[in-house]
């Protein structure tokens, strides 16, 4: 060995060492690494997936309508089998089409707008922005996709009433 390169392995480590490090990372199974991740580009692909779900079965509804708006005399037959009773007879029935449109509306903008894209974006987009390693708190990011949560009410305290309360009920009881 040579000058340098004792230099260079005092200075940096072994070579050896630095394969042990590696030897130890831990193995993400399927689960941890794309449905449970903490990591805000897979939040933000999670997003982008489940809106591209979404504006399929949107768009599913918006044929279902329209092909009923376009042919209005003619029957389909397999409509019967996928809408069962709302489509006796290969038609759609005027309440169930209001429905089909009504649900059309609501997937694509509470789902696929709200969820799907601005989701993917902010996700993905502001911590590159703001030049953060990682999301603040990717736990909170990944549960809002995952579950809505239930809110609780909160008791106020006497000491979070106002003032004017505090004074009044401390000048009845005294």
């Amino acid at each position: 060995m040579n000058n340098e390169t004792i230099l260079h392995d005092q200075a940096t480590g072994t070579h050896e060492a630095g394969h042990e490090i590696h030897e130890h990372h831990h193995h993400e199974s399927f689960i941890t690494k794309y449905v449970f991740s903490q990591d805000h580009k897979m939040i933000a692909r999670q997003f982008l997936i489940t809106g591209i779900i979404w504006a399929i079965i949107g768009g599913l509804f918006s044929v279902l309508f329209r092909l009923q708006l376009g042919y209005p005399e003619t029957t389909f037959p397999w409509l019967e089998d996928i809408l069962g009773h709302w489509a006796k007879g290969g038609k759609i029935h005027p309440e169930f089409y209001y429905a089909l449109v009504t649900m059309h509306g609501t997937v694509l903008v509470f789902f696929v707008l709200t969820a799907g894209l601005s989701g993917t974006f902010a996700n993905f987009l502001i911590p590159l922005q703001v030049g953060a390693r990682d999301m603040a708190s990717p736990m909170s990011r990944r549960g809002s996709r995952t579950r809505p949560r239930p809110r609780r009410r909160s008791r106020r305290s006497p000491r979070c009433s106002p003032r004017w309360r505090r004074s009044s009920s401390a000048t009845a009881a005294g």
